[in-house]
């Protein structure tokens, strides 16, 4: 008789102690969050970047940044469209790598040190109206008379 009421009393402990971890188990986290928000953003900036090094450079370095998760790039604008994890990254310190490569971001001005070791066709400021690539702010690749461009997509003057 002993041993069952042993039996039935361990049984009882055994049974109880086990609800207890079910409802730890179950109980929610204070911790948890009950909906789940999207960090993925998207940021369009306005570069300086003028010729196809210059969107090769890109190329090879932005979608590497840290929380980048796409990169368009726009050479007739020199805008670039960035979808990033705002919860690795934002668009000042995006504007920031940027300009450690050289080249202006928005109202962040380039790197000057960066930007003297770009090739020369980069460090040309476009203006409006201006080839890429050029260097020269004319109607076309005709009439500025400078035989040594080599600059305006490939042809001579």
């Amino acid at each position: 008789m002993k041993k069952l009421a042993i039996l039935i009393f361990a049984a009882l402990i055994g049974f109880s102690a086990a609800a207890q971890n079910a409802k730890v188990t179950t109980a929610p986290s204070s911790n948890s969050k009950a909906v789940a928000t999207s960090t993925i953003q998207k940021v369009v900036i306005q570069t300086n970047g003028v010729c196809s090094k210059c969107e090769a450079l890109f190329k090879e370095n932005v979608p590497f940044f840290k929380g980048v998760k796409d990169y368009a790039y726009d050479p007739k604008t020199a805008k670039m469209t960035i979808t990033y994890d705002s919860k690795k990254t934002n668009p000042d310190l995006l504007r920031q790598q940027i300009s450690k490569l050289g080249y202006n971001a928005d109202d962040v001005k380039a790197d000057p040190a960066a930007r003297a070791k770009l090739p020369a066709c980069c460090q040309v400021d476009k203006k409006p109206g201006q080839e890429a690539g050029c260097g020269h702010n004319h109607g076309g690749c005709s009439g500025h008379g400078n035989s040594g461009c080599g600059g305006c997509n490939g042809h001579k003057h």
